[in-house]
């Protein structure tokens, strides 16, 4: 719901009329009382100073509530417009920037304002930024405890706080004269869960610029950013899991069938071949045995490193799960893929894996299946690919 009040020059005018009427009542009185009645009239007078000192005061009252009006209807489409942003843009530095162009028109006495970004290192970056030159963007790189906010709280970062005059006197600065002259910023700490993300500053060189009630929308926004980007942390983390194996990298096995499927419904609408891979780590569960799941992890991390280079931009590849590996080349046949795929196994036989102080050596088996000629479906490709991948096994042994 958005909140309105009467224009401003609606009011102002009933005001005039209003100061006319009283005028018009006071005239009259003077005409009517001269000769005496001295006291009354002074009466009358005083009573049209107050009623004035106090018609100022509404009106500059009802300014203000016009004021606070915008900022809470730009808050609230400023929620929604940012929570958008957050949970559907990919393009986390738009974000960022949405969010401090919504501030801006809030806050229009703003000179500078910036969303920081704290790094593993420790350091503050700037994620987004208005009114710095981009040379001072670019060389800012700045530890969390020498910023403001830190040392006003001393290190207990909860809330938005405005940093005073007052506070900027016992504060030290890293920031040399010229470069960082203001008397009165709203810095905000940006949590994701209970992991500090950032910092959102709010800069002024005029002092008084912004008030505690100005700290309450800054610190009201910051809830609603903090809600929105735990979602976007867990929603992503979620597709991670959902595409991506943790131990190798590559893709999980329901993403890549799900991506294969795309392949497939292409390949058959434009009549295009691809070549379907399966691989086979040799000699992992001998090693599993004699030296644990972390040796064996090693190996198959070791060796998906080593078959990714296979893939181009355009080629998938991913985790079967266990030491199954599956890949699809697309727009190949299979006399090429079977020459790369077989260079790529003699090298990893020429580097043995230093493992637990000892040198292993790496090996794998794999299968090739041609779309269309072995096949119209995964099941069927499988099956062509599992095939020939058993007899070189078998071959080897």
């Amino acid at each position: 719901m958005r909140l309105t009040l009467p224009p401003f020059g609606a009011a102002l005018g009933a005001f005039l009329l209003a100061q006319l009427a009283l005028l018009g009542v006071a005239l009259y009185g003077v005409l009517q009382l001269a000769g005496g009645k001295t006291a009354l009239l002074w009466a009358l007078g005083l009573a049209w100073v107050l009623l004035n000192a106090a018609a100022i005061w509404t009106c500059r009252h009802y300014q203000a509530l016009q004021e606070s009006a915008r900022r809470l209807n730009l808050l609230a489409e400023m929620n929604v417009q940012v929570n958008r942003e957050i949970l559907l843009n990919e393009d986390i530095e738009l974000i960022y920037r949405t969010i401090l162009n919504y501030l801006f028109s809030v806050f229009d006495k703003a000179t500078t304002g910036s969303v920081l970004i704290l790094g593993a290192d420790g350091h503050l970056t700037f994620a987004a930024s208005r009114g710095f030159s981009e040379a001072f963007v670019n060389n800012f790189h700045l530890r969390l405890d020498d910023c403001f906010l830190y040392q006003v709280t001393k290190g207990d970062i909860k809330e938005a706080r405005l940093i005073s005059q007052a506070d900027f006197v016992g504060l030290e600065t890293v920031f040399k004269p010229g470069l960082w002259e203001y008397q009165s910023v709203i810095s905000a700490p940006l949590f994701v869960g209970d992991r500090l993300f950032g910092l959102l500053n709010l800069d002024s060189p005029v002092s008084g610029t912004y008030d505690q009630r100005d700290v309450e929308i800054v610190e009201r926004f910051r809830s609603q950013i903090e809600i929105g980007l735990l979602a976007r942390d867990r929603y992503t983390t979620n597709i991670q899991r959902y595409q991506v194996d943790s131990l190798t990298g590559l893709l999980t096995r329901r993403y890549f069938e799900d991506l294969l499927k795309v392949s497939l419904e292409r390949a058959l609408r434009n009549k295009e071949a691809f070549v379907l891979a399966l691989f086979d780590v040799d000699g992992l569960k001998r090693l599993n045995d004699t030296h644990g799941h972390l040796a064996g992890d090693q190996m198959l991390l070791a060796i998906a490193n080593a078959l990714r280079s296979s893939c181009r931009a355009s080629d998938i590849m991913g985790r079967l799960g266990g030491d199954e590996f599956i890949a699809c080349y697309h727009q190949t046949d299979m006399r090429k893929m079977d020459k790369i795929i077989a260079a790529i196994r003699a090298r990893l036989r020429q580097k043995p894996l230093r493992i637990q102080g000892a040198e292993r050596s790496l090996s794998f088996s794999y299968g090739l299946a041609h779309f269309p000629e072995d096949g119209l479906d995964l099941q069927e490709l499988m099956e062509a690919a599992d095939r020939r991948l058993y007899a070189m096994k078998f071959a080897a042994a």
